[in-house]
């Protein structure tokens, strides 16, 4: 994580060596305006240099990505001196007031981060304060340990016809389903079950991972991939609009497309037993209608749409967060709470979803999750004191044969 405590925009460079900055090797990493913060997703032993914007040459501040988990966070602060807060006071008077309130909150973070890496021995990558998590969280207490949640959004058996596929058009109410309603479509899904058992598996605790085997079934997944077909897919951006496009190239070289809940009743069913396995009402899922949950201030949903992603060969998404680092002024601190990978084919080379950060006593190899049909892959961004959890980088590891969804 980077944090400039100036008021001036600073450039952050990384460099694989000692004076590849000084002969002009380094690429640019990040731009920071005045009393921001951001992160990249990075691999130790890298060479970081701040520079103030209007002179890219210079390095202001040095570090090297070699230090413990506890120790990532990397600070611009022009105006601290250690351990004299009367000269540190004196230096920010010449801050408008906003600034220096915003110097003081980025200053407290750092000084609650210092207590909280003695106690947890992890950088605090939030704002502080920042809140706990307000949804439910499986627990994951050691490898193997395993998980049940029963659904009422059974598996689809049979395609049903197209002219009953279309696009949902009614919102609000209307869409909630009671336990004793039949499910949409039910004739078409697997004959005599009226609950679907979902087993979730724990693969790492630090970072959380679960595992659910036949989440979807080939009837669903066949059908995702026919209304994929119909999409125009795009090379993949990665949600930072600093990045340049070779930038993001390099990074993420994927296509990729996005799906509305209402897209059809199969891809309803798919978000609808994703609430019952992550343990949130669905209706937090979709539009609604004032006064639909009367102890939610917004009617927008609380998910993305559900993002398509296509995978050719020496194609790939480099290590990478999920979470995103909020601005000052953003009291909710809003980011991904977790993510649900699906998988849409196997048997391709390579594709793994990869996670190279994993605790364990055992191996220093990375935990790799293989690509199976209808499998879906859990894992929180956030950990349940609120903090971002930093263990959760993860990458989609290039293809060398085949091609994945």
């Amino acid at each position: 994580k980077f944090i400039n405590l100036s008021n001036q925009k600073v450039n952050v460079y990384w460099a694989h060596q000692d004076g590849q900055f000084e002969r002009g090797g380094a690429r640019i990493a990040a731009v920071l305006g005045p009393f921001v913060s951001r992160g990249i997703g990075n691999f130790h032993g890298f060479r970081i240099y701040f520079t103030l914007a209007e002179m890219p040459n210079v390095a202001v501040a040095k570090f090297k990505t070699n230090g413990p988990p506890g120790d990532n966070v990397m600070v611009y602060d022009p105006f601290y001196v250690e351990g004299d807060m009367a000269a540190t006071n004196t230096n920010i008077q010449h801050l408008a007031p906003e600034e220096q309130e915003q110097y003081k909150r980025l200053r407290k973070t750092l000084l609650f981060g210092k207590e909280y890496t003695k106690v947890t021995g992890r950088s605090y990558l939030a704002n502080y304060p920042r809140p706990r998590p307000v949804h439910f969280m499986w627990p994951a207490d050691y490898f193997g340990q395993q998980h049940w949640v029963t659904t009422r959004e059974t598996h689809f058996h049979t395609i049903p016809p197209a002219a009953s596929l279309g696009r949902i058009q009614h919102h609000g109410k209307s869409r909630r389903l009671t336990p004793d309603q039949p499910r949409n479509l039910q004739e078409f899904r697997t004959p005599g079950q009226s609950l679907l058992n979902m087993t979730l598996t724990v693969l790492s605790c630090a970072p959380r991972v679960l595992e659910i085997q036949n989440f979807m079934s080939p009837v669903e997944v066949a059908h995702i991939l026919q209304v994929a077909a119909q999409k125009e897919l795009k090379l993949s951006t990665t949600g930072d609009a600093q990045m340049s496009e070779q930038q993001i190239h390099d990074s993420r070289s994927s296509k990729n497309s996005w799906f509305e809940r209402e897209e059809s009743p199969i891809i309803d069913a798919v978000y609808r037993r994703a609430a019952d396995l992550l343990r949130i009402d669905e209706a937090l899922m979709r539009h609604r209608i004032d006064g639909e949950l009367p102890d939610v201030p917004s009617t927008k949903p609380i998910v993305e749409q559900m993002q398509l992603v296509h995978y050719s060969v020496g194609q790939e998404y480099a290590a990478h967060h999920d979470f995103a680092y909020a601005p000052l002024h953003d009291s909710y601190q809003e980011t991904r709470f977790a993510t649900l990978l699906l998988y849409l084919n196997e048997g391709m080379k390579g594709g793994e979803t990869d996670f190279p950060r994993w605790a364990n006593a055992e191996t220093f190899e990375h935990l790799r999750v293989v690509p199976e049909v209808g499998k879906a892959v859990l894992f929180y961004n956030i950990l349940p004191d609120g903090n971002l959890d930093d263990l959760s980088q993860h990458e989609a590891r290039k293809v060398r044969q085949g091609e994945k969804w």
